[in-house]
């Protein structure tokens, strides 16, 4: 495995690209499909909730 050090100071430091991105690791996917598990879980919650106060109002 290669290691690069860049120095992040100099003007040119933008430009630096980083070729092989860390992999991830198990608690970082485990997060984001939690994450992602919630934004499902809301998206099918809120209009759910929202046609039951509308019938509530409405009825």
């Amino acid at each position: 495995m290669a290691v690069r050090n860049f120095d992040v100071t100099s003007p040119r430091a933008a430009r630096y690209t980083l070729l092989e991105p860390a992999p991830r690791r198990r608690a970082d996917i485990r997060r984001a499909k939690q994450r992602w598990s919630m934004v499902g879980i809301g998206a099918l919650a809120v209009p759910f909730a929202a046609a039951v106060i509308v019938i509530g109002v409405v009825h």
